[in-house]
Order: C-alpha cells, then structure tokens, then sequence
C-alpha cells in the first residue's frame, strides 16, 4: 500500500512452497523473493515504511525473510505473539537489520500521512504467547482516507468474526472494500459480519487450482446474495484499489474479466 504522501506498507508476504510429493528436497520458488520483492523493484520501491504480519502461518510469514534482505524496512507490525520457529526467526532477523517491532491490538488507531489505520483484532496482549500460531489471532486492520475505507482480516475466522460484531461499534466495520477473510474460505466472511461491513467491492486472493478449494461455493453465493463485486487473484490476477477518498478505481491485471472495466465506484 502507498500513503497519500508516499509512504509505503507491505501487508504478509506469502511462503515457500512445499516440493512435490517424493521430491519434498526440492522446494518451490520464494514468493517473498521472486514475487513480492520483484513486483515493489517494478514499482521502484527501495523501502518499506512499515511491513505487517497479520499471522505467523508459512503462508504468510515465509517470504517475509526475502523482503527484510532485499528491503529497507522501518517497522514491524505483528499481531499475537506465538513460539513458532518461523516467527522467532523473522524477529531476530528484524533485530539485525535495526527494524522496530510493535505488537498492535484491538482499540489502537493512529493517523499514516493521512490514512486512519484503526486495528480491530486480536484482542489478546502479545504477553499471552500461543504455541502455535493461529488464523483468529490474525491481525484485523481497517484502513480510511476520506469517505472511503478498506478493511483488510487476514485469515480471520468466524469466532473472531462474531467477537468483532458484539465489541466493536457498527460503523468501525464498515468498509468499501472487503479483502476476503482467509482466502475466501467458507468459514470466513460469515453473513453477519458481511452485512456489517457492508461491501461494494470483495477480493479473494487465491491461487488458481489451489488444494484448498479457495474460495469456497457457499462464500461466493454469499457475496452473489448480497450484490457484492467479487475480483479474485486466480482470475484476474494482480489487483489494484485506488482511492481520492471519494472515488474508488480497482484495476486487474487480466482486465478485471470485463467486470465493469471503466472499474469506478462512486
């Protein structure tokens, strides 16, 4: 994400890929390094003002090491802290290379050039370690620039969904645009909390043919029910949302698959 006045925000930074069943020694490419890191060099960033981990799950977490190497980061944002290797790995490697590291709650908002960025979830202090990490400790962000806003879940569930509803009062959950909770699963993005937020605009990020079946039938009847434009990675590919704060202007890579293609919401 980049600010109104340029500042720069990375949110998770995908994982490794397993290698393929008998040649598990052969992992996948890096999509922190062959991915993320290529497409913000494009883009001609050098430096990330802050990167957020929403959860330690590898998916999310395992390119974050490439992006620490290959970028100048400021800050480190997390959500619960857990004892899993991989985090405790990305910490000490954030020490080395000088990058503050800030555990963000539920309750905590502050102003980024411009932009409210308010965190919804968790709720629980970062002194209460878990063992392993988990997709309702993801951390919740709601971003907003003038009459507009994004709220971004991570892999938030259900539970954390509903705690959400019944703590948090119904304008702070509303959003224009609805990153899909975990990767558009079924046990995500439940109807309550979708008429809460109140979407125009719902992207999935899912790759395509992936063993999950993300994103889940009943999700998208869901999103279909309530007239919601759906944009998904494994269609469209790379999304992009920009906003004046008054406009909205989302842009696919494939062409948003002659989905309204002018893209405006106003």
């Amino acid at each position: 994400m980049i600010s109104p006045k340029g500042s720069t925000l990375l949110i998770d930074g995908g994982g490794r890929f397993a290698g393929f069943r008998g040649h598990e020694e052969a992992p996948g490419p890096d999509p922190g390094e062959e991915a993320v890191s290529a497409y913000l060099w494009s883009r001609g960033i050098q430096r990330l003002d802050a990167v957020a981990l929403t959860h330690a799950h590898q998916d999310h977490i395992g390119g974050l090491t490439a992006v620490l190497e290959n970028f100048r980061v400021g800050q480190l944002w997390l959500s619960r802290e857990t004892q899993t290797p991989a985090l405790a790995q990305l910490k000490k490697l954030a020490a080395e290379k000088h990058v503050f590291v800030e555990h963000e709650l539920r309750g905590q908002s502050f102003d980024w050039d411009g932009v409210n960025v308010e965190f919804l979830w968790p709720q629980i202090a970062p002194a209460e370690v878990a063992p392993a990490a988990k997709n309702n400790d993801s951390l919740v962000m709601r971003l907003k620039f003038g009459e507009r806003s994004v709220m971004l879940p991570g892999d938030a569930e259900k539970q954390a969904e509903y705690a959400m509803l019944g703590e948090d009062d119904p304008e702070e959950l509303h959003a224009d645009v609805l990153k899909v909770g975990h990767h558009g699963s079924k046990n995500s993005t439940m109807p309550e909390f979708l008429e809460r937020v109140g979407p125009r605009v719902a992207i999935i990020s899912a790759g395509e043919g992936n063993p999950d079946g993300h994103p889940a039938a009943e999700l998208l009847e869901r999103l279909k029910e309530r007239g919601v434009r759906v944009l998904r990675t494994d269609e469209e590919g790379e999304i992009s949302v920009v906003t004046d704060g008054h406009g909205i202007w989302v842009r696919c890579f494939a062409g948003c698959a002659e989905k309204d293609n002018a893209g405006a919401q106003r």
